[in-house]
């Protein structure tokens, strides 16, 4: 039986790739920059010791410049691998973003070269991406589900934090059991914190 909020989802996914794409690499840049520096900011972040990023694609913001403040504040930094075949992700240890640690896969995403595996258990902070969200910690993301399984089996302590430009904010994501509610949403202009979940809604 299809999924009632389906349709509205891909309508929303539609919409937020239009408006992406319309954003000029300066604005993306500003946008970007300022996004990375509200979330470093938050207390939540400077506590992490084990910080897992997002390698974006076209379009999302960039957290080049978390990762670099990450490996100044002695953080360990993991990134996904993303295993197509079987929908899933593994979180790897990355040392750096250069061509020596990561290449770019088969769909147009950096993914690391080499790397220690993760346990998922470890994490402290996952900043996780989607293509909209609403302040309540819902997100619409690429209809995999990748993060949504892998968020699931974070520690109860660990904080996820979805981040995207001010323009990816919508009203009301509309979700259904499958999904995980974020705990904090950053943008360039505004953090929101919502309620504290760890399970499907």
């Amino acid at each position: 039986m299809t999924d009632p909020s389906d349709k509205a989802r891909a309508e929303i996914r539609a919409r937020m790739q239009a408006k992406l794409a319309a954003m000029s690499d300066e604005e993306r840049h500003e946008a970007s920059s300022a996004a990375c520096t509200r979330l470093a900011g938050l207390e939540v972040f400077k506590h992490a010791g084990l910080v897992m990023l997002y390698m974006p694609l076209a379009g999302e913001v960039d957290t080049t410049s978390l990762a670099i403040r990450c490996f100044q504040m002695g953080k360990t930094v993991c990134v996904p691998r993303m295993d197509w075949k079987r929908k899933d992700l593994n979180a790897v240890e990355v040392t750096g973003f250069d061509d020596h640690v990561m290449e770019t896969d088969e769909h147009g995403l950096r993914s690391p070269r080499g790397g220690r595996p993760v346990v998922p258990e470890s994490i402290d902070l996952v900043v996780v991406p989607a293509l909209a969200f609403d302040t309540q910690g819902n997100r619409v993301g690429r209809a995999g589900g990748y993060f949504d399984r892998f968020l699931l089996r974070l520690k109860r302590s660990a904080v996820s934090v979805g981040l995207a430009f001010d323009g990816q904010i919508i009203d009301a994501a509309p979700v259904s059991e499958r999904h995980v509610r974020l705990d904090v949403i950053v943008t360039d202009r505004r953090v929101s914190h919502a309620r504290r979940s760890r399970s499907r809604r």
